[in-house]
């Protein structure tokens, strides 16, 4: 007998030991430990153990999924979170977690449905708002994400990402002015925001307001010294202000950071001064993204003007044949005679600089901000421009709608300069109709069809077989044959004239032509 209860309370203690060792909260606690710790083996260790002692165990499948997502094995990380939410349908870490996957493989319908689940248990959840408010970005339903970000907003006005990514939004509509006090409010929040002085730095820059643009940036990376988007727009900036050789540099610093930031490099290749020194950097871009088809187009019309035409022969027999930057260069090389080649707007415009009378004035139709119209009137001493300065007339295609490129009313004072304040339709006939000097070159910088054409056939009389016309945005663009290609096609036929390309450049869109 005595012997049966010493078994019995053997047997007693070892269960009880065995329920303390497989206490579920306490090994969750140890995995969440490990986990915090980037302990990441032996986390997924305790995890699996948790799921096999108790296979209902939710958090366990939904943590397990976080260790597989950031090991980028997310598909099975999304079979993780569904077996958490299965498990407990209003478990919103794990909802909000499969959503967020579902954005990495780019499925942001479905991401979307999950992040709209979260709100519909918890409606001011500033967390799902952000995430939803990226979603609709990356469906580029930019009016549905403006309207999450200032829900968030609405909720927490100290929320200072959702001020900076909402005017990031309205940085790229053009609300320049708007995205200024977005960033601004952001940067009241939280000083040391990095993004925000670069975002901030870009607003401006787009104002032409380039002083202020090199500071904010200059801000964003003294604040974050390995910020390379910082210094891939502190590039653009320098480039904007006419200093190739400190654009490059920053460029240069950008890509030193981060290798494999395409943007950095594309920009990089535009302070090329020749065909080698481009072709280097975009096959250099090329092996990092071989799926970046503006570089490989572009690559196949460099080695063609180096005289081996293989690429292109190739590209202009694939599916890329009908990209937009495949036609062009398809137009380009049909020529009769291959332009001069250049990679940085003031180049090309010192080339055909050369090739003009510097004794005449120049002619510029869409002046907005006078950005171009400050460089050529360095040389020309006296221009003309015409402009609305209200932004595009009409929308452009589907790329700009009306009103987009507007400089608010806002004529620039620039010594030298005449600003002819209008729709052109209302304002080239009367000007003139009064004897005007001959061109020395004219920059058509309207982007419409409508506008070029109605400022070509008005310039007609201050043409001839000396003056250089420049277009700005000839080449590249999704519908560039129905603008201001069009546009000087029709206005050669209609008056039987020939041209001559003189120079080409594909980075910036512009095309210089003679009339013959």
């Amino acid at each position: 007998m005595f012997d049966e209860g010493i078994h019995k309370l053997l047997k007693w203690y070892k269960k009880i030991t065995m329920i303390k060792k497989n206490n579920l909260e306490e090994i969750f606690l140890k995995a969440l430990s490990y986990h915090k710790n980037n302990r990441l083996k032996e986390a997924e260790k305790e995890y699996i153990r948790l799921i096999k002692l108790n296979p209902k165990y939710f958090k366990a499948y939904n943590n397990l999924g976080t260790i597989n997502e950031r090991i980028n094995k997310n598909n099975a990380a999304k079979e993780l979170f569904l077996n958490a939410i299965k498990l407990n349908p209003n478990y919103i870490d794990a909802i909000y977690n499969l959503g967020n996957i579902y954005n990495k493989l780019k499925d942001y319908n479905l991401a979307k449905d999950y992040f709209e689940k979260i709100i519909k248990i918890d409606p001011v959840n500033e967390k799902a708002y952000n995430a939803l408010g990226i979603t609709f970005y990356n469906l580029q339903n930019l009016t549905k994400a403006k309207f999450c970000f200032q829900k968030i907003i609405d909720i927490n006005n100290k929320n200072y990402q959702a001020y900076y990514n909402l005017g990031k939004i309205l940085n790229e509509e053009e609300n320049h002015e708007e995205a200024i006090k977005l960033f601004n409010q952001c940067i009241e929040i939280y000083p040391n925001h990095s993004n925000a002085y670069n975002n901030l730095g870009m607003a401006h820059n787009k104002l032409s307001l380039t002083s202020q643009a090199k500071n904010f940036i200059e801000k964003s990376i003294e604040i974050n010294p390995k910020n390379f988007y910082s210094y891939n727009n502190l590039g653009i900036v320098f480039d904007n202000t006419y200093n190739t050789k400190e654009a490059k540099e920053n460029f240069t610093k950008a890509i030193n950071i981060n290798p494999n930031f395409i943007d950095a490099w594309w920009n990089l290749h535009c302070c090329s001064k020749n065909i080698n020194e481009a072709l280097e950097v975009l096959e250099k871009l090329y092996e990092i993204d071989k799926n970046h088809i503006k570089a490989k187009i572009i690559i196949s019309a460099l080695k063609t003007y180096n005289g081996n035409s293989n690429d292109y022969k190739s590209l202009m027999s694939s599916g890329d044949c009908d990209h937009p930057y495949a036609r062009s260069i398809d137009w380009v090389l049909s020529l009769k005679k291959l332009p001069k080649l250049f990679f940085n707007k003031w180049d090309f415009y010192d080339s055909v600089i050369d090739m003009t009378k510097k004794d005449r004035p120049f002619y510029e139709y869409g002046v907005r901000l006078g950005h171009s119209f400050k460089y050529l009137i360095k040389t020309f001493k006296k221009g003309y421009g015409f402009d609305t300065f209200t932004g595009l007339p009409e929308d452009w295609h589907s790329s700009k709608p009306k009103g987009s490129y507007s400089s608010f009313g806002i004529v620039p004072k620039i010594k030298g300069g005449e600003f002819i304040v209008g729709k052109f339709e209302d304002t080239l006939a009367k000007f003139f109709s009064k004897k005007r000097e001959i061109a020395s070159l004219i920059n058509f910088d309207a982007d419409l069809y409508s506008s070029t054409i109605c400022s070509l056939i008005n310039s007609k009389t201050i043409i001839d077989e000396k003056t250089i016309l420049i277009f700005d945005e000839f080449l590249m663009n999704s519908n560039w044959e129905k603008d201001e290609y069009r546009a000087l096609n029709e206005f050669c036929e209609k008056f039987r004239y020939s041209y001559e390309v003189v120079a080409v450049s594909f980075f910036t869109k512009q095309v210089a032509v003679k009339i013959i």
